[in-house]
């Protein structure tokens, strides 16, 4: 997982302890949370588990 400014496009690394909370220190932008293809996988997984137990409760 990585988190990506929104002005001028710096990736930051969330497995460093440097990583920003907030805003770029280039800039001072916001930062999108981006997710690698195998997190997109597990959350996708992850979604497709709890279809059938959230219609069953409905």
């Amino acid at each position: 997982m990585y988190k990506t400014c929104m002005n001028c496009g710096m990736k930051y690394d969330l497995s460093e302890k440097m990583c920003p909370k907030r805003k770029c220190p280039e800039c001072g932008g916001k930062l999108k949370l981006q997710y690698t293809q195998e997190e997109l996988k597990e959350i996708q997984k992850q979604n497709d588990d709890m279809v059938p137990i959230n219609t069953f409760l409905l």
